[in-house]
C-alpha cells in the first residue's frame, strides 16, 4: 500500500462518505490500527463538515485537497483549502462544566479534534488555510 493518499474534494457534504471510505482503506492497507483509523476520520469529518459549511461566502463549487502520510510511526493529515482564512487553533477551549443552554454556539468540534490528535498546527500562505494534523500510529 501507498505510504501518501491525496484527495481532491468537492465543497459538498456528500464528499464526506467518499474521503472516509479512502481514508480507512489506507488505513488498513498500511496496518494501521482501527482506532487511529476511528481518530483521524473523526478529525477530518469534523474539519471539513466545517470547511463546507462555513469557508465560502459564495454558493459556488470549490475544491480542496486532503493529504495523508505517515512517517516513523506518525500518520501526519493535512487540509488545503482557499476558503476564506480561519485559524481553528484560535477557537478557546469551550466551558464543558456550563449546562448546555448556557454554552455559546460552537467549538466543540475542534474541541474534540485536539482530543483525539496528537498534534495541530495552521498556515495561511498564497490565500490559502493549511491545516495540519498528527496522529502517533499504533497498528493493528
Amino acid at each position: 500500500m501507498e505510504s501518501r493518499l491525496s484527495l481532491v474534494l468537492r465543497n459538498r457534504l456528500s464528499e464526506l462518505k467518499r474521503m472516509s471510505e479512502a481514508v480507512s482503506d489506507w488505513c488498513r492497507g498500511n496496518n494501521i490500527s482501527s482506532a487511529v483509523e476511528f481518530h483521524v476520520n473523526l478529525a477530518l469529518d469534523e474539519i471539513i463538515s466545517n470547511v463546507i459549511r462555513y469557508g465560502w461566502k459564495d454558493s459556488g463549487e470549490h475544491q480542496f485537497n486532503v493529504r495523508l502520510s505517515f512517517l516513523n510511526d506518525e500518520v501526519t493529515v493535512e487540509v488545503e483549502d482557499d476558503a476564506t482564512p480561519f485559524n481553528p487553533l484560535e477557537v478557546p477551549a469551550p466551558d464543558l462544566d456550563l449546562p448546555l443552554d448556557a454554552r455559546p454556539v460552537g467549538g466543540l468540534g475542534i474541541h474534540l479534534v485536539r482530543q483525539v490528535m496528537d498534534g495541530l498546527e495552521y498556515r495561511c500562505f498564497d490565500g490559502k488555510n493549511l491545516l495540519v494534523m498528527k496522529k502517533k500510529i499504533t497498528y493493528a
